[in-house]
């Protein structure tokens, strides 16, 4: 090999070589975002932007019942999946996460500060009022002495019957909703 041959190869970009390995990983990821894909619901699948060709791979993989087949499905959808941009698909797909996990947060909120005023009176509504503002104050206070006498009839009760929370259920359920709206 001359000199002049030696230099036209070190001056050819290089191509990265991946190993199998890596191939392997990045595959069962795909794979693996796929079966999430199939796991949506209908609403926060629209809000990702798919190809027709993918759409009905996971509309075709929901629909199988045999569980191999919906595995050779997944690693078809993973296939697919392979030839796109998967930037915004991941972009989507960790807005659809970040809104279940807060969500969660919330409701775990909700259900926090509907035992504080269900035990503690109008002074915690104000409390909530103050940092969530978006709260119907009426509402709030007729569902806490909803959720008062509730309790109070649950303390009557006879031993092995089960106690009713229905308005203490209604209580997290405003106080959800306006905490989402915050």
């Amino acid at each position: 090999m001359s000199k002049e041959d030696f230099d036209s190869y070190s001056n050819e970009e290089e191509t990265e070589i991946i190993s199998r390995s890596q191939i392997k990983r990045e595959t069962h990821e795909l794979q693996e975002m796929g079966e999430f894909l199939v796991d949506m619901s209908k609403n926060q699948l629209a809000n990702i932007p798919l190809t027709d060709e993918l759409s009905e791979a996971i509309v075709l993989a929901r629909r199988l019942k045999s569980r191999e087949a919906r595995r050779r499905q997944i690693q078809y959808i993973g296939k697919l999946m392979r030839n796109l941009d998967m930037e915004p698909i991941h972009q989507a797909i960790e807005k659809i996460r970040t809104q279940g996990q807060r969500h969660q947060i919330l409701r775990q909120q909700s259900i926090e500060w509907a035992e504080r005023i269900s035990q503690e009176g109008p002074s915690v509504i104000e409390d909530f009022l103050s940092e969530f503002y978006h709260g119907d104050r009426q509402q709030l206070r007729q569902l806490q002495r909803a959720s008062a006498k509730e309790v109070t009839a649950n303390a009557k009760l006879e031993e092995g019957k089960k106690p009713a929370k229905v308005q203490l259920g209604k209580l997290q359920q405003c106080l959800l909703e306006a905490m989402e709206l915050q």
